[in-house]
């Protein structure tokens, strides 16, 4: 029975790290996106139309125009690969002393992917956009507001000031690193757009265009952080609370929470809250059910952009 004993429990030890490999295959394949994403945006939509990211990509590609003005090689893109690693190694060598753990590693392995994508685009000669600023800001705030959101799903980031701030966050929890952040993308990137227009011969627009991408940027990263469909919370003050939560449950296939509520009023009929979180979908249809069953309840709504103990949220709960 020992012998067979530990047999069981070898091979559920095996089983076990099998799923880990293969779990961790799946983390680092999808940082490889993160990673080539960041390179495709600069490359291909950036660098052709003279935009300035914010963070340390900003920065590499102001520095790199200084470079090449002073040089004269024409080869901007070959060396924006080379500037963008160099200035990205302090950083990954403070993470590493300061951070270590799994965010490192991946922060690391998506930077190198990012450096090595942007050293080899320009002799397969990868396409670039220079049509239109407008649409490479667009195109290119999506597909860098994806590659943010995949980074830091699979607890990894694209490098630069990110890495600043989980050192900061570290020691200083108490600042709030999302105003800092901003900050310091939008300074580089108005100081990248100013070494653009005297080197390149820009107009102002250029800092705008580059403003516009950096807040678009983040604004995508949040929408597919919170997804398209993201849940709200309706908070429901009714005396009809039985028999709306009875036509929620049966509706849309769910629980809700009761809860009471202080009368200052004994003349008033008794009331309470209910409380119940449905897809923003759905919020038409719970505001003509609330509607139907007690048109003179009480209502307010706040979005909700996380519910971490039900990952699959959105794809549990559907409307019968």
């Amino acid at each position: 029975m020992q012998n067979l004993f530990c047999y069981e429990e070898d091979k559920t030890l095996k089983k076990l790290t099998a799923k880990t490999v293969l779990n961790k295959l799946k983390e680092y394949w999808w940082m490889t996106v993160a990673g080539l994403l960041n390179a495709v945006t600069l490359y291909t939509f950036l660098n052709p139309s003279n935009l300035i990211a914010g963070g340390f990509s900003g920065l590499s590609s102001a520095v790199t125009h200084v470079i090449e003005y002073f040089m004269q090689t024409g080869h901007y893109d070959d060396m924006m690969s080379v500037v963008y690693f160099v200035f990205n190694i302090p950083l990954l060598i403070c993470s590493v002393i300061f951070l270590r753990g799994d965010f490192t590693f991946k922060t690391v392995y998506a930077t190198l992917i990012c450096t090595a994508a942007l050293a080899i685009f320009p002799n397969i000669r990868f396409p670039q956009f220079t049509e239109s600023r407008t649409i490479a800001i667009i195109f290119g705030a999506v597909i860098i507001g994806y590659s943010m959101y995949i980074a830091s799903e699979f607890n990894g980031s694209n490098g630069g000031t990110e890495i600043l701030a989980r050192i900061v966050a570290k020691y200083h929890p108490e600042i709030d690193l999302s105003k800092v952040i901003l900050t310091a993308n939008f300074v580089i990137a108005v100081a990248g757009s100013v070494v653009v227009i005297i080197i390149k011969d820009e107009s102002l627009a250029i800092i705008v265009y580059s403003l516009a991408y950096v807040v678009m940027g983040s604004m995508f990263m949040g929408m597919f952080k919170r997804g398209f469909n993201h849940p709200q919370k309706f908070m429901i003050v009714t005396t009809e609370y039985e028999q709306l939560a009875e036509d929620i449950t049966a509706y849309f296939g769910r629980g809700c929470s009761c809860m009471d509520v202080c009368n200052d009023n004994p003349s008033l009929p008794e009331r309470k809250i209910v409380m119940v979180i449905v897809q923003y979908r759905q919020r038409q249809h719970l505001k003509q059910l609330v509607n139907a069953r007690d048109p003179h309840a009480f209502v307010f709504i706040k979005d909700v952009y996380d519910v971490f103990s039900r990952p699959a949220f959105n794809r549990s709960y559907k409307i019968k």
